[in-house]
């Protein structure tokens, strides 16, 4: 009879872990937005930038901007959301955060970009996007004003270049709303999806050339790493990675259309033989709202000799 009990209680003993971890493989999960009008989330975002070369990295640029989410309005069809980006702080107080530089990177401070939003959590536009683009030329030109009178002709000319890039990017509706959405993207990537254990969620991509040119073809995984079903959160990672094939046959064209504008081969410091990239995140989420509670994303690129990783981290933060 004792014999018989002990040997149930190491079957269950054994059982109880297969057991729990069949149950926590079979789940599956929904995140869709399931906002109210007036929620408010703070949010801050940090960047950093690393440069290699020889083995030699080092940090050159580090960022921080609070960004605050509000719920416009809602119905049906989806949300109408408030995405304001506060100032963006240097990590070490330097010249360039007082600077034209610094008053550039500072373009959008304070203006609420209106986000469309459906009802699985994909941004569908910028409803005020003609607003935003008529308020950031505005202030370039002053700004571009003002330093035209107080600085000297070297300052001019990274003033000029910069003006250049920024109206460049603001020429038209989809490049206004692509300058507009670049953070919002990435906090909602998650949503509108269906995630289960063991079962990554795959698409092709696309990524912009760092070289100009023809994007690179990527393959895209989201994956559903773990899910605590107390608490309602779940943390899923995204990677992306640069078809190698693809970027070799780009970089060959590239190559082949330098050579014959120069009459040589490029050098590599001109430009690299070999490109890869890369992308890994990953996204904590409350299940039941849809909110973000953290992100850490990560961007490498490989030039040959020569790398750059950009990171982005993103907090919610208590107001």
């Amino acid at each position: 009879m004792r014999t018989a009990i002990v040997r149930s209680t190491i079957l269950a003993l054994i059982c109880l872990p297969l057991l729990g971890l069949t149950e926590v493989q079979s789940h599956s999960i929904e995140v869709l937005p399931h906002w109210k009008k007036g929620d408010i989330v703070h949010l801050e975002i940090t960047r950093t930038r690393v440069k290699s070369a020889d083995g030699k990295s080092t940090i050159t640029g580090k960022t921080h901007t609070d960004f605050t989410i509000e719920v416009l309005n809602t119905n049906d069809s989806g949300y109408l959301v408030g995405w304001t980006a506060g100032k963006t702080r240097f990590d070490s107080p330097s010249q360039a955060e007082h600077s034209f530089l610094g008053q550039v990177v500072n373009l959008m401070n304070g203006r609420q970009i209106v986000l469309e939003i459906d009802s699985r959590g994909t941004i569908r536009g910028v409803r005020n996007w003609q607003e935003l683009k008529a308020g950031a030329l505005k202030l370039l030109d002053a700004l571009a004003a003002t330093e035209d009178l107080q600085n000297e002709t070297r300052d001019k000319a990274l003033m000029s270049n910069l003006r250049a890039q920024w109206i460049s990017m603001l020429e038209t509706k989809s490049q206004v709303e692509e300058l507009c959405m670049r953070e919002a993207q990435v906090y909602f990537q998650v949503l509108g999806r269906g995630y289960a254990h063991n079962e990554p969620f795959e698409y092709e991509n696309l990524l912009p050339n760092p070289l100009g040119g023809e994007a690179f073809p990527t393959h895209v995984s989201m994956a559903l790493k773990t899910f605590d079903q107390q608490a309602g959160q779940a943390v899923i990672t995204w990677s992306q990675t640069a078809d190698p094939t693809q970027v070799a046959r780009i970089l060959d064209s590239m190559i082949k259309e330098m050579r014959a504008r120069f009459g040589r081969e490029p050098l590599e410091k001109e430009f690299p033989k070999a490109v890869s990239m890369e992308d890994h995140a990953e996204i904590v989420v409350d299940v039941a709202t849809g909110w973000v509670k953290t992100l850490k994303h990560a961007r490498s690129v490989n030039f040959g000799t020569r790398a750059q990783v950009d990171t982005t981290s993103i907090i919610r933060t208590a107001k």
